[in-house]
């Protein structure tokens, strides 16, 4: 039996966002595997986590001493401690190059974007990827591309594995998620069949909007689709963007802002395709969430979503979109209804056991080495 501390530190940090959710269901599915300790540093150590709550202390200082503890008091004990970091930071210490360790290295923004960042936080972030490259730790990539991406700017890591993001979604049977569905469109659209597409994730500048609400018109006007829905955070871009483009769009514009996950998956499952036409992502967790429920997927033709949704989602290469080729793709969707090929390696349950594996593997290889 194997201990391991989950730096669950990261809820320190107000806007965390994506990386919060998914770092809450990797520990719970954690939590559920048999034969394994896991515990959250924010259980074991509760009065630390609240004190750093109150005085808004750094999660980078809360990790950085709670991993020195637990590093000192295992090399005294002898007990076998692992720790996960879930967010790309590896604790400063003088006890070794983190072998017991595993961080998550979840995309390089930052380095695609980087008017969106300070330069100090740029900085930052260089020192914490190029240390965590030249480290022991097993470094935890969410997709090949994103791996691709931290190669290019830093040394290959010499333990780095790929492990995609776990997706919590459920597939609804077709005539339960219908009704469901048509319980969370507003009044005044319920009494016909409602044709839309959805956009289930925050406002950021990379979310390319802008490209979204011009496919979506091309769409309107050829009669594929009749409105846009939207939901998360940042209304007010989104429509300034949406009343730019006149009336008859902005009024099909549905921005629905932070809704429970139940709505969330009804919205799904009534949806004529999926949309994220995004200049960059790491994963995509929305674009899984909507394959693992087998809805048909408008993507942008990047790198990250060529690896995970090649021969599912029609792929978008630009303004100069065949809408002939669209239809076609949605129809066949609708008669062939495909399965998504990642959706067991992303089940939360396979994740947390491959989070698990690594540091078996690791205990197992050093014993046949001795």
């Amino acid at each position: 039996m194997y201990k391991y501390l989950f730096y669950d530190t990261i809820r320190l940090n107000s806007g965390a966002g994506g990386v919060l959710n998914v770092s809450d269901l990797l520990l719970r599915r954690m939590r559920l595997c048999k034969g394994d300790r896991i515990q959250p540093v924010s259980e074991l150590h509760p009065r630390i986590f609240a004190a750093a709550r109150r005085l808004r202390a750094s999660r980078f200082l809360v990790e950085i001493l709670l991993y020195n503890y637990h590093r000192l008091r295992a090399l005294v004990t002898g007990e076998q401690v692992f720790s996960l970091f879930p967010n790309y930071f590896l604790p400063f210490t003088p006890f070794g190059r983190h072998r017991d360790s595993i961080v998550i290295v979840h995309d390089l923004q930052y380095k695609a974007y980087p008017e969106y960042f300070s330069r100090a936080k740029r900085l930052w972030l260089d020192w914490c990827l190029r240390r965590a490259a030249r480290s022991q730790a097993d470094v935890v990539f969410i997709s090949r591309s994103s791996q691709q991406d931290f190669e290019r700017y830093f040394r290959h890591c010499e333990h780095a594995t790929v492990i995609f993001n776990p997706v919590d979604a459920t597939r609804a049977p077709a005539p339960a998620a219908s009704g469901a569905t048509a319980s969370a469109l507003p009044a005044d659209a319920k009494g016909a069949p409602d044709r839309y597409l959805i956009a289930s994730y925050h406002y950021y500048p990379h979310k390319n909007f802008i490209g979204t609400l011009k496919l979506f018109e091309r769409m309107k006007r050829a009669g594929l689709v009749d409105w846009l829905d939207i939901t998360g955070n940042g209304a007010a871009e989104v429509q300034r963007m949406a009343d730019a483009m006149g009336p008859e769009i902005s009024r099909c514009v549905r921005h629905r802002g932070l809704v429970s996950r139940k709505e969330l998956t009804q919205l799904y499952c009534g949806a004529a395709a999926f949309i994220s036409l995004s200049a960059f992502e790491g994963f995509n967790l929305s674009a899984a969430e909507a394959a693992t429920l087998g809805v048909p997927l408008l993507l942008s033709d990047i790198p990250v979503h060529r690896e995970l949704f090649g021969g599912y989602a029609f792929l978008v290469g630009g303004d100069a979109c065949d809408l002939g080729e669209l239809s076609r793709y949605l129809a066949e969707h609708r008669e062939t209804r495909p399965a998504w090929l990642h959706a067991e390696a992303c089940a939360p349950g396979t994740v947390a056991r491959r989070y698990l594996t690594l540091k078996r593997e690791a205990v197992s290889l050093a014993g046949a080495v001795q």
